[in-house]
């Protein structure tokens, strides 16, 4: 295993200091002279990722928007996990989704994954109801399929597969959401991921609130979280249904 001695080697040998490692990780610098200098654990994720980078690897690479840190903090709360485990998340889904790109790309060559282990399911499989908008309101497609998972579904969650890049990096495109039904209050509260309902279609954002500068009024909007798309404004005529609960990371597709 990869020693804090063998990384400090490795970061004088390429000339890189610890900053640029805390940003490659997405830690602060104090957390990587945790790692360092006083033997704190470094967590798995982001000990592969910095293997990673040791070994050459293409380096993954996304922007983010301003106010990342933010959402950051507010995805962590909805989702009940704290900052670090929510980083090491977004890391690990992140880095499927790029291997899951470089995969489709014809010109590369690639090896399969190993499928996961059939012990780690469930007996009962899970359907895939259908899939929900990344992007604008568009109409849902009721087209379902099951999956084995080693996710339990509570009372009133269903799964959906996103359709769209608006939510990425958090929710990257093609992922399987968990949601919740939601009806009571009629509004959750802001910053909550949820998924809306109109006459134009289906679509799955977080929730948030802005002036109209007409009206002068506070109005509910829908938030991407990829800065490249827009809000959905003003969010009246529809209703929410559901709220986001966390994306499958376990999970095989049954065939027919």
């Amino acid at each position: 295993m990869t020693s804090a001695e063998d990384i400090k080697a490795w970061l004088k040998r390429v000339g890189k200091n610890r900053e640029w490692l805390a940003e490659k990780t997405l830690v602060s610098k104090g957390t990587v002279n945790g790692w360092l200098s006083t033997g704190k654990p470094i967590p798995s994720a982001k000990l592969a990722l910095i293997e990673k980078l040791m070994s050459g690897e293409e380096e993954i690479e996304f922007e983010l928007p301003p106010d990342f840190e933010k959402q950051l903090r507010a995805m962590a709360d909805e989702m009940h996990k704290n900052l670090e485990d929510m980083v090491s998340h977004i890391l690990q889904v992140t880095a499927r989704a790029h291997q899951k790109r470089k995969a489709e790309a014809p010109s590369q060559q690639f090896t399969p994954v190993e499928p996961l282990p059939a012990a780690s399911f469930l007996d009962q499989p899970v359907p895939v109801i259908g899939n929900i908008a990344a992007g604008a309101l568009t109409p849902g497609d009721n087209i379902p399929y099951q999956i084995k998972t080693d996710y339990q579904l509570g009372k009133g969650e269903y799964v959906l597969q996103v359709e769209g890049k608006s939510m990425e990096p958090v929710i990257p495109d093609g992922s399987l959401v968990v949601m919740r039904k939601h009806t009571i209050p009629p509004i959750p509260k802001v910053g909550t991921i949820v998924e809306y309902n109109d006459e134009r279609g289906v679509t799955l954002k977080k929730l948030g609130r802005k002036k109209n500068p007409e009206t002068g009024k506070m109005e509910y909007v829908l938030h991407p979280l990829n800065p490249d798309f827009g809000d959905i404004e003003p969010m009246d005529g529809g209703k929410i249904s559901a709220v986001f609960v966390n994306i499958l990371t376990n999970y095989e597709k049954m065939t027919s």
